[in-house]
């Protein structure tokens, strides 16, 4: 009788062991893609908040140069070429910081994935896993 048991739990725990390892293994490469997307977006941020900061700076450089400007033309002597260079040197700086910060924005959410990859996976193994224990506990679809 023991081995008619036996022989009835065998191939039963032999599937269990294959899902237990076949389930370790896919956790392992969830967590793999989950960390390298992690580090990948953090990547991503990183260099969005370099680029905002160097386009803010930017922008700070060129207030000083907007009220010297300004200075120079409500001194009463218009002198056009001070002026006029000083205004130029300040538009120049801010479309520059306007289209760093804007350029750093378009190619960071071009870019920006965050977890989608990893949540998609998950989904699918979700969908596996209930393919795979739905099957099994229904004798009628259990494959042959």
């Amino acid at each position: 009788m023991a081995e008619n048991q036996e022989s009835l739990l065998g191939p039963g725990i032999a599937e269990l062991r294959r899902l237990r390892d076949e389930l370790r293994s896919l956790a392992v490469a969830r967590w793999k893609l989950a960390r390298l997307e992690i580090l990948q977006a953090l990547a991503d941020v990183r260099r969005l908040a370099i680029a905002l900061a160097v386009a803010g700076l930017l922008a700070l450089v060129a207030l000083p140069v907007l009220v010297v400007a300004t200075a120079d033309m409500l001194d009463g002597f218009l002198s056009i070429d001070r002026a006029g260079w000083l205004l130029m040197w300040f538009a120049a700086l801010v479309v520059a910081a306007v289209a760093t910060g804007w350029l750093a924005w378009r190619r960071f959410r071009r870019q920006f994935v965050g977890l989608e990859e990893t949540l998609e996976e998950l989904r699918e193994d979700a969908a596996w896993l209930e393919q795979t224990w739905g099957s099994s506990a229904d004798p009628k679809n259990r494959p042959a």
